[in-house]
């Protein structure tokens, strides 16, 4: 009898702790706002904002609700539509930019490498023996190509372009 009252309380002290994969009240009360027909002045476009930064749990799940159920003509998925709205219109137009700087570069004579991180002469690299393929033909989220090259093909350096390379990661994100 004695064992069963103490596994019996084991039990009922362990229901009532929040386990630690389950948001927190406060998020758990942001996501249950996202099926009310009545706007939230608590949760609004500045709180998804911080959680949208944050890259949260709670965000991720903000944003599947709302795309992907019905809940995404709700007032208060609004603010969490638009959110994303303006990630993918940033990442269209950043999108927009690095092809117009692919086809300027092209036009003179360059592909970038991704692996290097630099514009590398592609008549003088294909002389050379050199073949352009994938950079990283194991993991579909990475996008870029690179210059396979003979053993002991002298590599031209190239014009150097971290940012062309992070910019290129950032919209296949």
């Amino acid at each position: 009898m004695k064992k069963i009252a103490i596994a019996l309380a084991a039990v009922m002290f362990t229901a009532c702790h929040s386990r630690s994969s389950e948001p927190p009240p406060a998020s758990q009360d942001a996501l249950k706002a996202l099926g009310s027909m009545v706007p939230s002045t608590q949760f609004d476009r500045s709180f998804w904002q911080r959680e949208h930064d944050a890259n949260s749990s709670v965000w991720s799940e903000a944003k599947r609700l709302c795309q992907q159920t019905l809940l995404a003509n709700y007032p208060n998925c609004l603010p969490v539509n638009d959110i994303v709205q303006a990630d993918q219109t940033k990442k269209s137009q950043v999108a927009k930019t690095l092809d117009a700087t692919r086809e300027q570069m092209f036009e003179r004579g360059f592909e970038y490498d991704a692996l290097r991180m630099a514009w590398l002469p592609f008549r003088e690299m294909y002389i050379k023996g050199c073949v352009y393929s994938p950079a990283y033909p194991n993991d579909p989220k990475k996008v870029g190509s690179t210059w396979n090259c003979p053993l002991g093909t002298a590599v031209p350096t190239g014009i150097r372009d971290e940012k062309f390379g992070e910019e290129q990661t950032d919209v296949t994100q």
